[in-house]
Order: C-alpha cells, then sequence, then structure tokens
C-alpha cells in the first residue's frame, strides 16, 4: 500500500511547477522592461533631434559649442542617464532638394549591371572625391539649405533571453532616429 500512496502524493507539486514556469515568467517580465526602456530611450531620441533641428534650422549655435554636442548633450539631458553619450552617433547632411535625399550620386553605366563599379565616371556632388550611395554633404548647411538630421545608439540589451533573440553579434539593438529640416533664411550675424 505504501508505494501506491507515494506516487499519488502531491506535496512539493507546487514548487515543481513553479520552477518549471518561472523561467518563461521572468523572461517575459524582464522583456517587458526592456522593451519599455528601449521605447523610451527611442522617444527621447525623437524629441531631443526634433529640438535640435528646430534650433539648427534657425542658425543658431551656443558658444562654443557645437549643434553635434548641442544635440548630444541634450539627449544625455533627456533620457536621465540610460544613454552613454559617449556611444551617441549624430550625422547631419546637406541636400539640393527634398527629392535628392538618400538618392545615389549620378553615375554613367557603362556595364549595364545598374550598380556603380569601380572606374565607371560619376558625379561628385558631395565633394568628397569617391562615388557615394548618398549624395548628401556632410556639415549643417547654410539658410535655405535642405538637412538631414541622424542620430544613431547601439542600446546595450540586459536581459540574456531577449539578448539571444534579437540582439546583434555585439548584444545590442540599434535605435536611429532621422529628422528632416529646411533651414530659415537667416543671416550669419557674426
Amino acid at each position: 500500500m505504501r508505494p501506491i500512496r507515494q506516487i499519488t502524493d502531491e506535496n512539493g507539486a507546487t514548487a515543481l511547477e513553479f520552477a518549471l514556469v518561472a523561467p518563461v515568467f521572468f523572461l517575459l517580465l524582464f522583456g517587458i522592461i526592456e522593451f519599455s526602456l528601449i521605447m523610451f530611450t527611442k522617444s527621447v531620441m525623437e524629441g531631443a533631434t526634433s529640438m535640435t533641428s528646430r534650433l539648427g534650422k534657425t542658425g543658431y549655435s551656443a558658444d562654443g559649442i557645437s549643434r553635434q554636442q548641442t544635440l548630444i548633450n541634450l539627449l544625455a539631458e533627456k533620457s536621465r542617464g540610460i544613454m552613454d553619450p559617449e556611444k551617441i552617433e549624430v550625422t547631419t547632411l546637406i541636400y539640393e532638394s527634398f527629392n535628392s535625399i538618400g538618392d545615389a550620386e549620378p553615375f554613367t553605366d557603362s556595364n549595364g549591371n545598374g550598380q556603380w563599379d569601380a572606374g565607371e565616371t560619376f558625379n561628385d556632388v558631395n565633394g568628397n572625391g569617391q562615388w557615394d550611395d548618398d549624395m548628401g554633404r556632410a556639415g549643417l548647411g547654410n539658410a535655405g539649405d535642405i538637412v538631414v538630421y541622424k542620430v544613431h545608439y547601439p542600446w546595450p540589451l540586459k536581459t540574456p533571453g531577449v539578448n539571444a533573440l534579437i540582439g546583434d553579434s555585439k548584444g545590442s539593438i540599434p535605435l536611429d532616429v532621422s529628422v528632416v529640416v529646411r533651414n530659415e533664411p537667416y543671416q550669419n550675424l557674426r
């Protein structure tokens, strides 16, 4: 009779069930927290980039601080310390028109393969001496120029399970924000 009693004994069943369910529950819980932090950071990046681009389009720059550094400082301040300012990358590109944003520099496709190959002639729109798949010139532009502000931040994933599912080889997720503005017709007063 004793062996049958041991088989039907339910002492410790709750602990066993918890041990089976707990890893999935905690992965889900920490995943929700991780995604909340990512969404907060992305929202801060969008707000700070938009705010800085509005300052930039008026030609404003604080004494001794570049517009890029102004953007980085604003991102660090608004994120309340969860973004590492050393990892924030800011790129600004100038374009002739809104239609040319993201377009490649024009080239003569002599072999007809639809892509630029070494030796094919091209129009060096951005003036850097090489063919680029984006014709934007680096810089902040002058009055009336169209400027694209791009901010990149590699968000380090902290949850091991989430990292294995969606992270890159460095254990991070790239967060990117872009804002396009046309500089106002300001005058350089300095």
